[in-house]
């Protein structure tokens, strides 16, 4: 049996998180280009948008969110 590498492992997680929403995924997964820090921002900042109910506008607020967040990253 062949392991998935961890950008799958990441993809399949975001897939999940998204209920299987493939537009709100592919949004999500080009936000986060397997990066594991992009990856824990977008979770966290999805996790916490009440503000939208629908899966892809979730997933386009959170990707802004995480984006200002990941500013305090740079360095």
């Amino acid at each position: 049996m062949v392991e998935i590498t961890d950008a799958q492992q990441i993809r399949l997680n975001l897939l999940s998180t998204l209920n299987y929403d493939t537009a709100a995924a592919k949004v999500a997964v080009e936000f986060v280009q397997d990066d594991p820090l992009k990856y824990q921002l977008f979770i966290q900042q999805y996790s916490r948008v009440t503000s939208e109910t629908e899966v892809v506008a979730k997933t386009m607020k959170a990707v802004q969110e995480a984006n200002e967040a990941l500013a305090l990253f740079d360095e």
